[in-house]
């Protein structure tokens, strides 16, 4: 069976920019396993969007407001125009979503699209467009996909490009001004806070390979630093610690020890 390994989490160093507000949860309600600590056991932040009848959607957990119905297939070049052009709800300021904001919409309750069937619109797009490159590749672009992944893609790989993938475009906008956030990771014993998400992440991960209901009990009996709330995280606040700018490991090693170019568990299943 497929192993990977153990970075478990408690309830980029320099300045960044946060546009979201907090994370949601997956969305993802269905049990899959008897033993505790999969995503399902936890309710943090359940998605909650208002529908604004203006071709609009606002996330009340993110506070970013998207597009409704996406903007077709398209060359990521021409969703790049699309965006800063368009007028949608009264507003211009419509951008191309960063990769872990595209990210943030996904529903993983449901899958193909993995999206709110009550709140977006199925146009039959296979992926969307981020507005990040591959770290290294700028031919390659992070997208979000209708089967509720996020992976980098040869940008010549939609239809408009001479590809047959189907990677269509979403824009988004804030209705709050970016905070920024002076350092986003701080090292406390053997813990890293998130300034961005405020999640408490374990500093160093495990250096062996495990199993997934393993993980989910190494998690949820785990003591650090004095704390005992530990749990195996789900897929979007895994995801949240991604850094597109880097790469094997795409994340910043600085602050998170013992980091592999390897698989590493969420408590979601597929």
């Amino acid at each position: 069976g497929i192993t990977a390994f153990a970075l478990l989490l408690s309830g980029h160093a320099a300045a960044q920019t946060k546009t979201m507000k907090r994370l949601p949860d997956t969305g993802q309600t269905q049990s899959f396993t008897n033993t505790f600590g999969e995503d399902p056991d936890y309710t943090i932040y359940p998605p909650i969007f208002i529908i604004n009848g203006d071709g609009t959607v606002t996330d009340t957990v993110t506070g970013l407001m998207w597009q409704q119905t996406d903007g077709g297939e398209m060359t990521v070049e021409a969703a790049e125009t699309y965006c800063a052009d368009l007028v949608l709800g009264g507003y211009d300021d419509w951008r191309l979503p960063t990769a872990q904001e595209a990210f943030s919409i996904l529903n993983h309750g449901t899958g193909n699209p993995a999206l709110d069937a009550a709140v977006f619109a199925n146009t039959g797009a296979e992926y969307w467009w981020s507005s990040e490159r591959q770290a290294g590749n700028t031919g390659k672009v992070w997208v979000t996909n209708a089967g509720g992944g996020i992976g980098n893609h040869l940008k010549t790989e939609t239809v408009s490009a001479g590809g047959i993938k189907k990677i269509h475009v979403r824009a988004v906008r804030n209705t709050m001004p970016p905070m920024p956030v002076p350092q986003q990771y701080t090292v406390t014993g053997g813990t890293v806070t998130d300034g961005i998400t405020r999640l408490e992440w374990q500093a160093t991960a495990s250096p062996d390979t495990i199993t997934w209901e393993d993980a989910l009990v190494l998690a949820e009996n785990y003591i650090l630093d004095g704390k005992d709330d530990w749990r195996l995280p789900n897929v979007k606040e895994l995801e949240s610690l991604n850094d597109e700018l880097r790469s094997q490991p795409s994340i910043n090693t600085d602050y998170i020890q013992g980091i592999v170019a390897g698989r590493y568990w969420t408590s979601n299943t597929l």
